[in-house]
């Protein structure tokens, strides 16, 4: 059985938990990013360098993105998983946000997915695929600075759905994950100054605890590895239990 499996965001934190974990279960997988890991880790792994801005604008461009892809897939797949997990956090104010901002932020987190999905949405009938949408608690519970971000991932949650309409009566199942805070070398950096920050945040979970990439993987395999078509349209939370409390004052 040939399964293959194309992971956006390829070379960060929770892109390469994502390649490891279909890696290990046996899949080609082919990774895409904007800057490569360069890594041969398995002669199973691939890498194609991707501008994701450049995907959602210049048809030409994607076209031939998209070609790249399917000339490197086996011959006959019978498993086709696309994971959509790239993303564009841009942090800035009310005051400084400018158009420029607007347009990187759904291009990379919204359009470019639905542009993978299209583009490869025979490979993905022909194998009754999933498709998985890396969402965020942002998209629901966000805080000061994260206008675009947060809204770009309510649009892919919003995206999830439609496509759940259109393509699993085609036997496509396209679902979402929306984590909260996730332990990597990014987000820990933010707190190489402030160490107690960063137990403050765990704390703040009721997993007393944040996640890992290695966990957001597994979830995500675990859907993938899900048959019959009926979990799908979904956006499933995983975030420690923080969505249900409440920090008013005591």
């Amino acid at each position: 059985m040939t399964k293959v499996a194309v992971i956006t965001g390829s070379s960060g934190g929770i892109g390469l938990a994502l390649v490891k974990t279909f890696l290990a279960d046996g899949y080609f997988v082919l990774g895409l990013d904007r800057d490569p890991s360069k890594s041969t880790m398995s002669e199973a792994y691939a890498e194609i360098e991707v501008d994701l801005l450049m995907f959602s604008k210049d048809p030409s461009y994607r076209d031939s993105v998209l070609g790249n892809i399917k000339e490197r897939l086996p011959h006959k797949v019978n498993k086709f998983v696309l994971i959509n997990n790239a993303a564009e956090q841009i942090l800035k104010s009310v005051a400084d946000i400018q158009w420029q901002d607007w347009e990187k932020s759904f291009a990379v987190n919204t359009v470019a997915p639905f542009f993978f999905v299209q583009g490869l949405t025979e490979e993905l009938i022909a194998s009754s695929g999933h498709v998985i949408n890396i969402s965020s608690i942002h998209a629901k519970l966000t805080k000061t600075k994260f206008s675009c971000y947060s809204a770009s991932k309510s649009a892919l949650e919003a995206l999830t759905r439609s496509l759940a309409l259109e393509l699993s009566p085609l036997g496509v199942s396209v679902n979402a994950i929306a984590p909260a805070a996730i332990s990597t070398e990014m987000l820990k950096a933010s707190f190489n100054d402030k160490p107690k920050k960063l137990l403050e945040l765990e704390s703040y979970h009721p997993s007393a605890s944040i996640g890992t990439p290695a966990q957001v993987a597994l979830l995500v395999k675990t859907i993938t590895d899900q048959q019959g078509g009926f979990l799908t349209g979904a956006v499933l939370e995983f975030n420690g239990g923080i969505a249900g409390r409440l920090h008013d004052p005591s």
